[in-house]
């Protein structure tokens, strides 16, 4: 059911308005319920304590609070509600639509399209243009079909690309691992719709500062520093001049380098204090600059990637958040090469969303990291295959790309 509602700044908080939703957690403030009528000057001085915007809904407010709302622009429907932390816990997977085989091509026809919409995004930003809102939706609206109906089927393409400038793979990536991640969460399509959107956008203010510093091999001055950070003023500039007008949009981008501990930006918010989308796009955006080449460092793998993100939890990333992007990427995320117990060497072609630990793989070698004379082999681990022995084939452990000569890039599967 659509719930007529507006967003407002709390200084615009009046007597006899129904709050439905903060800009931030419910956990953590004085208010126990999802929604609640104020009735005080008071209650309005706790929000402003814990808030700095928040959604009325229309039909619950005094009649009285009509016409203060009416003067606040025009009314805005919700699309979706997001759940709590505590409901996150709970997230039961969502099982793909279609198979992985055939996605593939639904998916490289997505992924080519979002690459070229996004050069030329980009290079136009640079020109002195500015972002429109149509041109996201054509970049993002096609890959996250693709997303919806089977994520493995990207993330096993991405595998295979090579490397684009780091600007626009990090911005299709972070979308792409937003979609995932909102689609595991069991997010509304049009939530997943939007943490695309954000995705993308994470760091398009970066096209305002110069590559010498953005490339630097070493530490940055003070004075550097700040510019480098001021990327994020920029891409809520961008945004807001793109016509796209979507607060949740818009909170991600501006909140996505906060950190749960409060040592991130731009405002040191603590992450009771940060809204979901926000503290998400920390996550992604940290496991997609981790794993992607830059000019001044090699990148890790994605296992590796996740493991250090998992260490960090309750410090610098939400612990809830966490665990379930392990889950929805998988322990051995799509793309990882891994060595079996029998000693050969695979990579991870897809995952089962129920058995986390035994992924579809590609067999790479034979036992003794030769080449297979024989080519290479599916093989499903949640079907429990045996070894000579009898005993089930598992993963061991993960492989560094170009380990036994075997870079992904170069396979041609």
């Amino acid at each position: 059911m659509l719930l007529e509602e507006r967003e407002i700044d709390v200084g615009a908080l009046r007597p006899g308005m129904y709050v439905s939703r903060l800009d931030r957690d419910w956990i953590g403030t004085p208010f126990l319920l999802q929604g609640f009528l104020i009735d005080s000057q008071e209650q309005i001085d706790e929000v402003a304590r814990l808030c700095r915007t928040v959604v009325i809904d229309i039909q619950k407010s005094h009649p009285r609070t009509s016409e203060r709302l009416a003067q606040l622009g025009p009314r805005k429907a919700a699309r979706y509600a997001l759940p709590v932390l505590a409901e996150i816990a709970r997230t039961q997977p969502r099982p793909a639509e279609v198979v992985l085989e055939a996605e593939l091509p639904m998916a490289r026809e997505a992924t080519e399209r979002a690459h070229a919409l996004v050069r030329d995004m980009v290079a136009g930003l640079r020109e002195g243009g500015r972002l429109r809102a149509e041109d996201i939706n054509a970049a993002i609206n096609p890959l996250v079909d693709s997303l919806l109906r089977n994520p493995d089927a990207y993330f096993w393409l991405e595998t295979l690309r090579r490397h684009d400038s780091y600007s626009y793979s990090h911005a299709i990536n972070c979308c792409a691992l937003m979609a995932a991640f909102g689609r595991h969460l069991g997010f509304p399509d049009p939530a997943v719709r939007d943490m695309a959107s954000g995705g993308l956008l994470l760091d398009i203010g970066k096209t305002a500062v110069p590559d010498t510093l953005l490339e630097r091999n070493g530490p940055l001055d003070a004075d550097e520093l700040l510019a480098v950070r001021a990327h994020l003023e920029h891409s809520v500039r961008l945004y807001d001049d793109s016509g796209a007008a979507n607060a949740a949009v818009r909170e991600l981008i501006q909140t996505h380098h906060e950190r749960e501990d409060g040592s991130g930006y731009p405002a040191g918010k603590p992450g009771d204090l940060q809204p979901l989308l926000g503290r998400i796009a920390g996550i992604v955006d940290t496991f997609d600059a981790l794993t992607t080449p830059r000019p001044y460092r090699a990148s890790i793998s994605k296992h590796d990637a996740l493991q250090l993100i998992y260490r960090e939890r309750g410090k610098l990333f939400n612990v809830d958040l966490v665990e379930q992007f392990v889950q929805c990427l998988g322990v051995y995320p799509t793309g990882t090469i891994v060595e079996l117990s029998t000693g050969e060497v695979a990579i991870v072609l897809a995952q089962n969303p129920t058995r986390r630990l035994f992924p579809q793989v590609m067999l790479l070698t034979d036992e003794a990291k030769g080449p297979r004379l024989a080519g290479f082999a599916k093989l499903d681990l949640r079907e429990m295959p045996k070894d000579e022995r009898g005993k089930p084939i598992t993963v061991v452990r993960s492989v560094e790309p170009g380990s036994y000569g075997l870079d992904p890039k170069q396979l041609y599967l």
